[in-house]
């Protein structure tokens, strides 16, 4: 008899011990899993915020903070995606500072204006390129985390990964789970920051305008 519950005693507790690693290896996933998607709500907020940033300050460098329009939303967004390559000379003018001065003909033939805002385009463009390029890296981390290993790819699709935590906000628009995770691929640069994160659609490009 006292055998008997020694030997019931061992295999509960061998069970148990089993139950209890089984519980905190999916613990572990599960809390793995939300704070990755954590950093991506993080870091896809944080693209947005830097398209803004970068738009109001080129308002800002040309001195019409106040006077905003979508034609000139178009000249900014266009400069940061790289259409002006190729015509952004400091000194000499060009397609930017012609589009410019189109919008904003009082501004003039500022040429010093002009060098300030193609030295403001290069430094921001290559920040928000290490921007989407980092959402990118965190997305491929996650997918490839989600994927890997038998056992814990197989956890992952129990557990419901991406799950509801993930989210993809824009404005007062909020999307999660699968449709967050395939809306953070949309990375795209346009003339409206919050219509390019919503469809991940440019739209199609003009003739360049000629150069001084």
């Amino acid at each position: 008899m006292k055998k008997g519950l020694i030997i019931t005693g061992i295999v509960f507790a061998v069970l148990f011990a089993i139950g209890f690693g089984f519980y905190s290896y999916i613990n572990g996933v599960r809390n793995d899993g939300i704070r990755q998607e954590t950093a991506l709500n993080a870091q896809y907020l944080a693209n947005q915020n830097e398209l803004s940033s970068y738009q109001a300050g080129f308002y800002e460098k040309l001195g019409v903070a106040n006077i905003k329009s979508d034609k000139m939303n178009k000249i900014i967004a266009d400069a940061v995606k790289g259409r002006y390559d190729g015509d952004m000379k400091p000194g000499t003018g060009g397609a930017l500072f012609s589009a410019i001065q189109e919008a904003y003909p009082e501004i003039g033939d500022n040429l010093d204006l002009y060098d300030d805002i193609v030295e403001y385009v290069g430094a921001k463009r290559e920040a928000y390129k290490q921007q989407q390029n980092k959402l990118l890296d965190m997305l491929r981390a996650y997918d490839t985390w989600r994927q890997e290993g038998l056992v814990q790819s197989t956890v992952i699709r129990t557990i419901g990964f991406p799950s509801q935590s993930l989210e993809a906000r824009i404005g007062t628009s909020v999307k999660r789970g699968w449709e967050a995770r395939d809306q953070m691929f949309l990375i795209v640069l346009t003339e409206d920051a919050k219509k390019a994160y919503e469809t991940g659609v440019d739209s199609p490009l003009l003739p360049k305008p000629q150069g001084n």
